[in-house]
Protein backbone atom coordinates (compact mmCIF):
# COMPACT_ATOMS: atom_id res chain seq x y z
CA UNK A 1 0.00 0.00 0.00
CA UNK A 2 1.27 3.84 -1.01
CA UNK A 3 0.05 6.69 0.53
CA UNK A 4 0.51 10.16 0.30
CA UNK A 5 2.01 12.02 2.87
CA UNK A 6 1.32 15.43 2.90
CA UNK A 7 2.11 15.72 -1.02
CA UNK A 8 0.76 18.36 -3.50
CA UNK A 9 -2.94 17.36 -4.25
CA UNK A 10 -4.89 20.02 -6.67
CA UNK A 11 -8.46 19.75 -4.51
CA UNK A 12 -6.37 20.87 -1.25
CA UNK A 13 -7.71 23.69 -0.88
CA UNK A 14 -10.99 22.29 -0.83
CA UNK A 15 -10.33 19.83 2.09
CA UNK A 16 -10.81 20.48 5.67
CA UNK A 17 -7.04 21.42 7.27
CA UNK A 18 -5.74 20.16 10.41
CA UNK A 19 -2.72 21.11 12.24
CA UNK A 20 0.77 19.27 11.56
CA UNK A 21 3.94 19.46 11.89
CA UNK A 22 5.65 19.63 8.24
CA UNK A 23 9.34 19.14 7.11
CA UNK A 24 9.96 20.98 3.97
CA UNK A 25 13.96 20.45 4.11
CA UNK A 26 16.39 18.44 5.63
CA UNK A 27 18.47 19.20 9.08
CA UNK A 28 18.05 20.22 12.43
CA UNK A 29 14.57 20.34 14.83
CA UNK A 30 14.21 23.41 13.67
CA UNK A 31 12.86 21.93 10.24
CA UNK A 32 9.90 20.77 12.55
CA UNK A 33 7.65 23.51 11.52
CA UNK A 34 3.95 23.58 12.53
CA UNK A 35 1.54 24.83 9.51
CA UNK A 36 -2.13 24.01 8.14
CA UNK A 37 -2.14 20.61 5.92
CA UNK A 38 -4.91 19.30 3.77
CA UNK A 39 -7.04 16.25 6.55
CA UNK A 40 -6.14 12.89 5.73
CA UNK A 41 -8.82 10.67 3.89
CA UNK A 42 -9.27 7.41 5.10
CA UNK A 43 -8.19 5.15 2.13
CA UNK A 44 -8.73 1.25 1.38
CA UNK A 45 -8.53 -0.88 4.15
CA UNK A 46 -8.07 1.95 6.48
CA UNK A 47 -9.42 4.73 9.18
CA UNK A 48 -9.00 8.42 9.97
CA UNK A 49 -7.94 8.64 13.61
CA UNK A 50 -8.45 11.60 15.63
CA UNK A 51 -5.18 11.68 17.49
CA UNK A 52 -4.99 11.74 21.62
CA UNK A 53 -1.27 11.25 22.07
CA UNK A 54 2.07 10.90 19.30
CA UNK A 55 4.71 8.66 20.00
CA UNK A 56 8.34 10.27 19.20
CA UNK A 57 10.95 7.68 18.10
CA UNK A 58 14.53 7.98 17.07
CA UNK A 59 14.04 6.89 13.62
CA UNK A 60 11.81 10.12 13.04
CA UNK A 61 15.24 12.26 13.81
CA UNK A 62 17.09 10.32 11.52
CA UNK A 63 14.90 10.84 8.85
CA UNK A 64 14.51 14.08 9.46
CA UNK A 65 18.00 14.43 8.81
CA UNK A 66 17.75 12.69 5.83
CA UNK A 67 20.16 10.19 6.97
CA UNK A 68 17.83 7.16 7.50
CA UNK A 69 15.32 6.54 4.67
CA UNK A 70 15.16 10.11 3.13
CA UNK A 71 10.93 10.48 3.07
CA UNK A 72 9.91 12.63 -0.13
CA UNK A 73 9.17 16.42 0.85
CA UNK A 74 7.13 18.28 2.16
CA UNK A 75 6.96 15.11 5.13
CA UNK A 76 4.93 14.75 8.31
CA UNK A 77 6.34 12.97 10.66
CA UNK A 78 5.39 9.89 12.52
CA UNK A 79 3.70 6.43 12.64
CA UNK A 80 2.78 6.03 16.15
CA UNK A 81 -0.04 7.23 18.09
CA UNK A 82 -3.57 6.89 19.49
CA UNK A 83 -7.00 8.31 19.44
CA UNK A 84 -10.45 7.64 18.53
CA UNK A 85 -11.66 6.55 15.21
CA UNK A 86 -13.64 9.18 13.09
CA UNK A 87 -14.08 7.76 9.74
CA UNK A 88 -13.49 4.77 7.79
CA UNK A 89 -12.26 3.49 4.38
CA UNK A 90 -15.10 2.03 2.43
CA UNK A 91 -13.93 -1.72 2.89
CA UNK A 92 -13.85 -1.00 6.60
CA UNK A 93 -16.73 -2.05 9.21
CA UNK A 94 -18.56 0.81 10.59
CA UNK A 95 -17.75 -0.89 13.75
CA UNK A 96 -15.02 1.13 14.14
CA UNK A 97 -16.25 3.93 14.29
CA UNK A 98 -16.10 5.85 17.95
CA UNK A 99 -13.10 3.09 18.68
CA UNK A 100 -10.49 3.69 21.13
CA UNK A 101 -7.35 2.79 19.66
CA UNK A 102 -3.25 3.05 18.84
CA UNK A 103 -0.97 1.65 16.22
CA UNK A 104 2.46 1.52 14.97
CA UNK A 105 2.54 1.31 11.25
CA UNK A 106 4.73 2.41 8.34
CA UNK A 107 2.57 3.22 5.84
CA UNK A 108 0.18 6.18 7.67
CA UNK A 109 -0.47 9.66 6.30
CA UNK A 110 2.10 11.18 9.38
CA UNK A 111 1.42 11.18 12.87
CA UNK A 112 2.44 14.96 14.09
CA UNK A 113 -1.23 15.88 13.39
CA UNK A 114 -4.09 16.30 14.74
CA UNK A 115 -5.79 13.73 12.50
CA UNK A 116 -3.58 10.57 10.61
CA UNK A 117 -4.95 7.13 8.81
CA UNK A 118 -3.62 4.08 9.20
CA UNK A 119 -4.48 0.33 8.46
CA UNK A 120 -6.78 -1.09 10.90
CA UNK A 121 -4.77 -4.10 10.75
CA UNK A 122 -2.11 -2.11 12.99
CA UNK A 123 -4.78 -1.21 14.95
CA UNK A 124 -4.40 -1.81 19.10
CA UNK A 125 -8.67 -2.06 19.70
CA UNK A 126 -7.66 -0.24 23.38
CA UNK A 127 -9.17 -2.43 26.60
CA UNK A 128 -11.13 0.12 29.47
CA UNK A 129 -8.84 2.03 31.31
CA UNK A 130 -5.78 1.83 29.14
CA UNK A 131 -4.79 5.63 29.04
CA UNK A 132 -4.29 7.00 25.93
CA UNK A 133 -0.59 8.58 26.85
CA UNK A 134 0.14 4.66 27.61
CA UNK A 135 -1.22 3.22 25.01
CA UNK A 136 0.29 5.77 22.73
CA UNK A 137 3.75 4.39 24.04
CA UNK A 138 2.91 1.15 23.47
CA UNK A 139 3.00 0.15 20.04
CA UNK A 140 6.35 0.41 18.23
CA UNK A 141 8.66 -0.28 21.76
CA UNK A 142 6.51 -2.62 22.66
CA UNK A 143 5.62 -5.03 19.80
CA UNK A 144 9.63 -4.81 18.89
CA UNK A 145 10.34 -6.04 22.73
CA UNK A 146 7.72 -8.55 22.47
CA UNK A 147 8.95 -10.30 19.14
CA UNK A 148 12.58 -9.78 20.34
CA UNK A 149 11.47 -12.12 23.54
CA UNK A 150 9.20 -14.31 21.79
CA UNK A 151 9.80 -14.70 18.63
CA UNK A 152 13.14 -13.68 17.36
CA UNK A 153 14.39 -16.09 20.61
CA UNK A 154 12.65 -18.32 22.97
CA UNK A 155 14.95 -18.15 25.80
CA UNK A 156 14.32 -20.48 29.11
CA UNK A 157 14.33 -20.13 32.27
CA UNK A 158 17.87 -19.89 33.57
CA UNK A 159 19.74 -18.43 30.74
CA UNK A 160 21.19 -15.16 30.27
CA UNK A 161 21.04 -11.87 28.17
CA UNK A 162 22.77 -8.72 28.10
CA UNK A 163 20.26 -6.06 27.23
CA UNK A 164 22.12 -2.47 25.14
CA UNK A 165 20.42 0.55 26.15
CA UNK A 166 17.99 -1.14 29.21
CA UNK A 167 16.48 2.44 30.01
CA UNK A 168 14.84 3.04 27.20
CA UNK A 169 11.81 2.51 25.10
CA UNK A 170 12.31 -1.08 23.95
CA UNK A 171 15.18 -1.70 26.63
CA UNK A 172 13.69 -1.18 29.40
CA UNK A 173 10.36 -3.23 27.95
CA UNK A 174 12.39 -5.96 26.61
CA UNK A 175 13.78 -6.37 30.06
CA UNK A 176 10.89 -7.17 31.76
CA UNK A 177 9.45 -9.50 29.03
CA UNK A 178 12.74 -12.04 29.46
CA UNK A 179 12.35 -11.57 33.01
CA UNK A 180 8.92 -13.10 32.86
CA UNK A 181 10.65 -15.82 31.05
CA UNK A 182 12.67 -16.53 33.74
CA UNK A 183 15.98 -14.78 31.97
CA UNK A 184 18.75 -13.68 34.11
CA UNK A 185 19.24 -10.26 32.52
CA UNK A 186 21.94 -7.91 32.22
CA UNK A 187 21.35 -4.01 31.19
CA UNK A 188 23.59 -1.49 29.71
CA UNK A 189 23.33 2.33 30.52
CA UNK A 190 25.28 5.24 30.50
CA UNK A 191 24.59 6.76 33.75
CA UNK A 192 23.95 5.85 37.30
CA UNK A 193 20.55 7.47 37.62
CA UNK A 194 19.59 5.06 34.48
CA UNK A 195 21.31 1.81 35.91
CA UNK A 196 19.41 2.61 39.06
CA UNK A 197 16.10 2.23 37.19
CA UNK A 198 17.72 -0.95 35.27
CA UNK A 199 17.81 -2.09 38.61
CA UNK A 200 14.73 -1.58 39.46
CA UNK A 201 13.19 -3.42 36.69
CA UNK A 202 14.78 -6.43 38.29
CA UNK A 203 17.90 -6.56 35.77
CA UNK A 204 21.80 -5.84 36.71
CA UNK A 205 23.16 -3.02 35.17
CA UNK A 206 25.85 -2.77 34.04
CA UNK A 207 28.05 0.61 32.34
CA UNK A 208 29.75 0.80 28.77
CA UNK A 209 33.39 0.48 28.70
CA UNK A 210 36.53 -1.32 27.86
CA UNK A 211 35.63 -3.96 30.69
CA UNK A 212 32.34 -4.24 29.74
CA UNK A 213 32.70 -8.22 28.67
CA UNK A 214 34.75 -9.04 31.64
CA UNK A 215 31.78 -7.63 33.80
CA UNK A 216 29.30 -8.98 32.07
CA UNK A 217 30.97 -12.70 32.63
CA UNK A 218 31.74 -11.73 35.91
CA UNK A 219 28.10 -11.11 37.24
CA UNK A 220 26.82 -14.00 35.20
CA UNK A 221 29.47 -16.43 37.55
CA UNK A 222 31.97 -16.59 34.91
CA UNK A 223 30.13 -17.62 32.03
CA UNK A 224 29.38 -15.66 28.51
CA UNK A 225 25.82 -14.94 28.09
CA UNK A 226 23.43 -16.97 25.99
CA UNK A 227 22.19 -13.86 23.67
CA UNK A 228 22.81 -10.15 23.36
CA UNK A 229 20.24 -7.76 21.79
CA UNK A 230 22.03 -4.78 21.10
CA UNK A 231 20.49 -1.52 19.65
CA UNK A 232 23.30 0.69 19.67
CA UNK A 233 25.31 -0.58 17.10
CA UNK A 234 28.86 0.31 15.86
CA UNK A 235 29.86 1.44 19.70
CA UNK A 236 29.12 -1.58 21.04
CA UNK A 237 29.33 -4.53 18.65
CA UNK A 238 33.04 -5.73 20.02
CA UNK A 239 31.56 -6.18 23.35
CA UNK A 240 28.93 -7.75 22.42
CA UNK A 241 30.48 -10.65 20.59
CA UNK A 242 32.88 -11.18 23.77
CA UNK A 243 29.99 -10.90 25.60
CA UNK A 244 28.75 -14.58 24.34
CA UNK A 245 28.67 -17.80 25.32
CA UNK A 246 29.57 -20.86 23.31
CA UNK A 247 26.53 -20.69 20.51
CA UNK A 248 25.31 -17.65 22.02
CA UNK A 249 23.26 -15.57 19.82
CA UNK A 250 23.88 -11.70 19.07
CA UNK A 251 20.87 -9.91 17.68
CA UNK A 252 20.77 -5.93 16.14
CA UNK A 253 17.65 -4.41 16.50
CA UNK A 254 19.01 -0.59 15.80
CA UNK A 255 22.18 1.74 15.37
CA UNK A 256 21.89 4.34 17.92
CA UNK A 257 25.73 4.85 17.38
CA UNK A 258 26.26 3.76 14.07
CA UNK A 259 26.33 0.79 11.50
CA UNK A 260 28.19 -2.56 12.76
CA UNK A 261 30.72 -3.55 10.82
CA UNK A 262 30.68 -6.19 8.65
CA UNK A 263 31.67 -9.83 10.31
CA UNK A 264 33.26 -12.17 8.70
CA UNK A 265 32.90 -15.94 9.77
CA UNK A 266 35.90 -16.80 11.27
CA UNK A 267 35.43 -14.27 14.24
CA UNK A 268 32.31 -16.75 14.92
CA UNK A 269 33.42 -20.47 14.16
CA UNK A 270 35.66 -20.59 17.25
CA UNK A 271 32.61 -20.04 19.56
CA UNK A 272 29.91 -21.19 17.03
CA UNK A 273 28.31 -17.97 17.21
CA UNK A 274 24.38 -16.97 15.40
CA UNK A 275 23.86 -12.89 14.67
CA UNK A 276 21.22 -11.86 13.32
CA UNK A 277 18.56 -8.76 13.15
CA UNK A 278 15.19 -7.61 13.22
CA UNK A 279 12.99 -4.59 12.09
CA UNK A 280 9.51 -4.73 12.93
CA UNK A 281 8.18 -4.21 9.97
CA UNK A 282 9.22 -6.95 8.32
CA UNK A 283 6.36 -8.84 9.01
CA UNK A 284 2.49 -7.99 8.10
CA UNK A 285 0.49 -6.28 11.15
CA UNK A 286 -1.79 -9.54 11.61
CA UNK A 287 1.48 -11.45 12.32
CA UNK A 288 0.57 -9.21 15.97
CA UNK A 289 -2.32 -9.25 17.06
CA UNK A 290 -2.05 -11.38 19.76
CA UNK A 291 0.94 -9.41 20.41
CA UNK A 292 -1.47 -6.63 21.03
CA UNK A 293 -3.75 -8.04 22.83
CA UNK A 294 -1.14 -9.60 25.56
CA UNK A 295 0.62 -6.14 25.64
CA UNK A 296 -2.44 -4.56 26.90
CA UNK A 297 -3.54 -7.07 29.59
CA UNK A 298 -0.10 -7.35 30.93
CA UNK A 299 -0.18 -3.47 31.40
CA UNK A 300 -3.00 -3.71 33.00
CA UNK A 301 -2.75 -6.39 35.06
CA UNK A 302 0.76 -4.05 36.83
CA UNK A 303 3.27 -7.12 34.86
CA UNK A 304 4.59 -4.40 32.57
CA UNK A 305 5.97 -1.10 33.36
CA UNK A 306 5.40 1.70 30.74
CA UNK A 307 7.69 4.76 31.56
CA UNK A 308 6.34 7.67 30.30
CA UNK A 309 8.83 10.26 29.91
CA UNK A 310 7.86 13.91 28.99
CA UNK A 311 5.07 15.07 27.06
CA UNK A 312 5.20 18.01 24.20
CA UNK A 313 2.53 20.33 22.76
CA UNK A 314 2.48 19.17 19.41
CA UNK A 315 3.60 22.91 18.32
CA UNK A 316 6.86 22.02 20.74
CA UNK A 317 8.00 19.02 18.71
CA UNK A 318 11.48 20.42 17.90
CA UNK A 319 12.08 20.50 21.70
CA UNK A 320 11.17 16.89 21.94
CA UNK A 321 13.59 15.91 18.63
CA UNK A 322 16.35 18.02 20.68
CA UNK A 323 15.58 16.28 23.87
CA UNK A 324 16.10 13.31 22.26
CA UNK A 325 19.49 13.60 20.42
CA UNK A 326 21.05 14.84 23.27
CA UNK A 327 20.17 11.87 25.26
CA UNK A 328 18.43 14.24 27.62
CA UNK A 329 15.40 12.10 28.05
CA UNK A 330 14.09 8.48 30.20
CA UNK A 331 10.88 7.10 28.87
CA UNK A 332 8.60 7.80 26.20
CA UNK A 333 8.27 10.93 24.74
CA UNK A 334 5.49 12.42 23.94
CA UNK A 335 3.50 14.68 21.11
CA UNK A 336 -0.23 15.90 22.65
CA UNK A 337 -2.25 17.14 19.59
CA UNK A 338 -4.94 19.45 21.81
CA UNK A 339 -2.47 20.95 24.63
Amino acid sequence: MTLKNASADQNDEARPQMRAIVVRSFGGPEVLIMGDRPKPRAGPGEALVRLQAIGVNFSEVERRRGTYDPPRLPWIPGNEASGIVEEVGEDVSSEWLGRRVAFWAPHTSGAYAEHASAPVEAFFHLVDGLDFSVAAALPVQGLTAYALSHSVTMLRAGQSALVHAAAGGVGSLLVQLLRERGVRVFGTASSPAKRAFIESLGARALPYGPGLPQLARSANGGNGLDAVFDSVGLATQADSLASLAPHGLLIFFGEASGSPKPIHPDELYERSLSVGSFWLATDPPARWATARQQLQQWVMEGRLRIMLGQTFPLSQAAQAHHRLEQRETQGKLLLIPQA
